[in-house]
């Protein structure tokens, strides 16, 4: 089976992407995914989607009991090897699959994270991916980049990260690999879009800040019990 664009990159990038990460964020994303975690009520079967190199799980298994069990899915196999090499415990399951088409049961999870993952991903269809893996009262937690309610610096971070943080990304990355990432921009949130869309679709808000000028989204979202 031929890979997908998004398997094609990620494999490609995989030693390299937490340095990535780290220049990125101005070393930011660690205490980012820690304040996700913090504050998430953590139930006993976690999933991470679009794991990448395991942070999330790595921090997640230092916090849970081992009586949890944490699961984390990712489309690029060289993603999990980095992954597995970091995180060798036999409560923790690396599996490559796809987030549209999640490997669990119906009402078998009591948590889902995304870390800069869920703008990768076409929103009306993870959802019901989302509503159908996850228990009653699971929750949805989510770091992601923000979109400025403002176009006039919404234009100005696309003109950043096209054009004068592109040289940096390519000591890095291909062209291909780079415009991937500028693309994902735009499929961004903004703080209200993010809550509406997840309230239409039956999810309290439980938490939510905004970091880095707010352009980063911490939200965390509990499932109506109904749904």
């Amino acid at each position: 089976m031929e890979k997908s664009v998004a398997e094609k990159i990620f494999d490609d990038v995989s030693r390299a992407y937490d340095k990535f990460l780290n220049f990125a964020t101005f070393n930011k994303i660690n205490n980012w995914q820690n304040t996700l975690i913090q504050n998430t009520p953590n139930g006993r079967y976690v999933l991470d989607i679009g794991t990448g190199t395991g942070e999330v799980v790595k921090k997640l298994h230092e916090k849970l009991s081992e009586k949890s069990f944490i699961y984390g899915i990712d489309l690029s196999f060289n993603m999990l090897k980095v992954s597995k090499s970091k995180i060798p415990y036999q409560n923790v399951l690396f599996i490559k699959a796809d987030a549209l088409r999640l490997p669990f049961k119906k009402n078998s999870l009591d948590n889902i994270y995304f870390s800069l993952v869920f703008r990768h991903l076409p929103k009306d269809k993870i959802i019901y991916q989302l509503k159908d893996v996850l228990k009653k009262d699971g929750y949805v937690s989510i770091l992601e980049i923000a979109k400025p309610k403002s176009k006039l610096l919404y234009n100005f971070i696309l003109i950043f990260a096209d054009k004068i943080f592109r040289p940096f990304g390519r000591i890095l990355f291909s062209k291909e690999e780079w415009d991937y990432f500028v693309e994902s921009i735009k499929n961004s949130m903004t703080k209200e879009e993010l809550l509406e869309f997840f309230s239409k679709n039956g999810f309290n808000l439980h938490f939510y800040e905004s970091r880095f000028l707010g352009l980063i989204h911490i939200a965390i979202f509990k499932k109506n019990a109904e749904v």
